[in-house]
């Protein structure tokens, strides 16, 4: 190089230097972002909102990243509450937390050019101008892609040997937030047979939120459960469409009410939404109901949709579901599963006007359980009701785990830290009076893990309706009961000691192991 350059001229090479470096980096110049500065009238404070990628002008294949940032640029601006991002002026996806950034699959657009922009909404409500830049799509796609599967309902998957059948359940999670994600990790742990997912995606339910928030079957998120997945409708997918198109798209053309058999357990699936409009009596949904339960001949079934008919949150009452929840215990429907409103709520057995049944019908009626705790904020709770059993608000973000019996069912609420919350069982209707004990602890194991701790740990037990706890017997007296964790830590031991340990099974019926 250096005997070269004593050849050339100063000047050329100098251009010449010039010249190979732009053409070494194109891109810098094309990847700077492209911003927009505004402010709330009065000029307390002024932001700058940029599309950081694609650049501009560039041409888009698959799957490709798109990116924003919110930024003071003068005064004292609030939090960033969410930036929300646009394709062709059309809504796309709502980003809460930072770094604010997403998979846009450019092949569901026809090819040609398409401006991709940017927002940001403050705390104080102040949304500031859009930035962005103009691309082109190219997946030799010429006409609007149409998904033209179908939808065919899972019974989910057979337990192992000894092992119950797990159902997890939650609502109003899928937003991209962090909560969210530690929800989806906690039913991962329990190895669920069955999900179902209760409704409301977010912000709007748009095929990119499900596509970046739900996720794919490969993904971290509620989509990596796909295969073993009934979900319902909530009111969030119509916000993008109004007729919830991404909702069904996702779904392949799922079915607004349909219904399955699960591990001897009838599901009931159902559209609860104002913008679907068939929960009256006489309309499709209802007339349908009707047969389906008139059809089925399962000692145990749960419904399940997005509105509950019963709540003491903000949300409300569900009063159109009024005469389908009448329908459903009139036929003896063990449980309904409901989300929407951002907490966690048991009520008690309720007959087909919402009173607690008396008399001889103590006990009887349909339990309903709340459970819009999936990871997308919390709200809470605007009144209170002698008829709620337990209830639980405010950043309690968690899960419904239920096992499934011959004659009902075992729930959990459980945290998404793995706190315990609520705990008990659901005896289906018209099934006898449970007299069957639980099955014995097995593989009980007891370990000295300090001078002053010894840890207990066994395989958990089994029973027709569900195993509600465990009593813990230290030297032939009774030292706890516990709820239905299969791990004890006692810290009562003293050093140099000998202990012996029993462990006996219990269910609701005091039947005990």
């Amino acid at each position: 190089m250096s005997q070269l350059s004593d050849r050339i001229p100063r000047a050329f090479c100098l251009g010449a230097l010039v010249a190979f470096a732009i053409a070494a980096f194109p891109s810098i110049a094309a990847a700077a972002p492209s911003c927009q500065t505004s402010g709330p009238a009065g000029g307390l404070y002024a932001v700058s909102v940029c599309l950081n990628q694609p650049a501009a002008g560039a041409t888009l294949t698959g799957d490709t990243t798109v990116s924003g940032s919110a930024s003071t640029a003068t005064g004292t601006a609030p939090g960033v509450q969410r930036l929300v991002f646009y394709v062709d002026g059309t809504y796309a996806l709502t980003d809460y937390e930072a770094p604010y950034s997403f998979s846009l699959p450019t092949s569901s657009w026809v090819d040609g050019s398409h401006r991709i922009e940017v927002e940001a909404l403050y705390r104080d409500g102040f949304v500031s101008q859009r930035a962005g830049v103009n691309v082109t799509f190219f997946n030799h796609v010429t006409t609007p892609p149409v998904n033209t599967k179908h939808f065919t309902p899972t019974s989910g998957t057979a337990p192992a040997a000894g092992k119950p059948f797990v159902l997890a359940a939650a609502g109003d999670g899928a937003g991209g937030e962090t909560s969210a994600q530690a929800v989806v990790d906690r039913i991962k742990t329990w190895s669920p047979n069955l999900l179902v997912y209760l409704g409301d995606v977010y912000e709007k339910g748009a095929p990119t939120e499900f596509k970046n928030w739900y996720g794919a079957p490969t993904s971290t998120l509620f989509g990596q459960f796909r295969s073993i997945t009934d979900p319902v409708v909530g009111n969030h997918e119509y916000s993008a469409s109004p007729t919830a198109a991404g909702y069904f798209d996702f779904w392949d053309n799922i079915p607004h009410y349909y219904s399955y058999n699960a591990n001897g357990w009838h599901f009931i699936a159902l559209d609860s939404t104002s913008q679907f409009a068939q929960t009256a009596a006489g309309s499709p949904q209802y007339n349908w109901l009707q047969q389906d339960l008139k059809h089925n001949n399962a000692a145990c079934t749960i419904a399940y949709f997005h509105h509950p008919p019963f709540n003491i949150g903000s949300e409300g009452y569900t009063t159109r579901m009024d005469e389908m929840w009448n329908l459903m215990v009139q036929n003896g429907v063990a449980m309904v599963l409901t989300g929407h409103d951002h907490d966690y709520q048991r009520w008690v057995p309720l007959d087909g006007n919402g009173n607690v049944p008396g008399g001889k019908n103590a006990g009887t009626g349909t339990t309903e359980f709340v459970v819009g705790t999936g990871g997308h904020s919390e709200q809470s709770f605007v009144a209170t009701d002698t008829r709620v059993a337990s209830a639980f608000s405010h950043t309690q973000f968690g899960a419904l785990r239920m096992e499934l019996n011959q004659s009902g069912a075992a729930y959990q609420f459980v945290t998404a830290a793995g706190q315990r919350l609520d705990s008990g069982s659901v005896q289906c209707p018209g099934t006898s009076r449970d007299a069957n004990a639980p099955t014995v602890p097995s593989t009980f194991k007891a370990t000295a893990v300090s001078r002053a701790e010894i840890d207990l740990s066994w395989n958990q037990s089994n029973d027709n309706v569900g195993v509600t706890g465990y009593d813990i017997f230290r030297n032939g007296s009774l030292l706890k009961t516990i709820g239905p964790d299969t791990t004890f830590h006692d810290g009562t031991v003293a050093p140099g000691t000998t202990y012996t340990y029993t462990i006996r099974a219990r269910d609701a019926a005091n039947n005990a192991s």
